[in-house]
């Protein structure tokens, strides 16, 4: 092969794994917009938010798609959308501040008592239900408006001294509720789990988690004891949470 011929060769060569990779490209870009959801989201909730209290004269608004705008609940059998809900914190004249996608379609937010003399901080419920299973259900995690942004409530563990964002949930095997302590709340969790011991053990562990502001912050304590249960009748006496009083 002559100088020439090579050179015609190599042009060639690379004139066909351009042309390849255009058309490889372009089917992955086409295949990109087919799974793209069309989501028409509208508006679900709507919290004021004023200046004095929370740094903003605007709102908390929860967007959900459209087709899903008054379910109580997600059902996979029931609906299809995979346009996971939005929580936007908006000023004034509606001008979107913080933007927060959700991981799940349906999602709703409430103001909640923590901290007295404070103003109510809020309550962001995301549906993980999967219609089976013990373990799924509603995730709830809580978070303030200050100075005009949105700040997530995280509580120090007592054990280990890490700190992470409060999150709880409801579900067949887990649960929680607000209990007073003085003026404030405690938020109590009671999860049951499997314990993992070794391969061959099937036994449940119950781990009763209390989140306790301080004064300063909010506090992890945990304990937890071989047993079992699940979420089909009453709450767990507030003596079975750590601290002891």
């Amino acid at each position: 092969m002559n100088f020439y011929s090579a050179k015609i060769w190599i042009l060639l060569r690379l004139l066909v794994l351009s042309t390849i990779v255009l058309l490889y490209t372009e089917a992955n870009a086409a295949g990109g917009k087919e799974q793209r959801p069309r989501c028409d989201y509208a508006e679900y909730q709507r919290l004021p938010l004023t200046k004095k209290l929370h740094g903003v004269d605007g709102a908390l608004v929860i967007m959900r798609d459209r087709s899903i705008l008054t379910a109580e609940q997600y059902s996979f059998d029931d609906h299809e959308t995979s346009c996971n809900a939005r929580l936007y914190l908006v000023g004034s004249n509606n001008k979107r501040i913080e933007t927060h996608k959700m991981e799940r379609p349906i999602a709703k937010i409430e103001t909640v008592n923590l901290i007295s003399g404070r103003p109510d901080s809020f309550s962001l419920m995301v549906d993980y239900s999967a219609g089976f299973g013990s373990y799924s259900g509603p995730g709830t995690k809580f978070f303030d408006v200050v100075a005009g942004r949105i700040k997530w409530v995280h509580a120090k563990a007592e054990k280990t001294g890490k700190t992470e964002e409060i999150h709880v949930a409801q579900t067949l095997k887990t649960e929680w509720k607000l209990f007073s302590y003085g003026k404030n709340n405690d938020i109590l969790e009671i999860r049951c789990r499997p314990a993992f011991k070794d391969k061959s053990d099937d036994t449940f562990e119950v781990t009763y988690n209390r989140y306790r502001f301080n004064g300063h912050n909010w506090t992890h304590y945990s304990r937890s004891e071989d047993g079992f249960w699940e979420n089909e009748g009453d709450f767990p006496e507030e003596s079975l949470f750590p601290p002891e009083k």
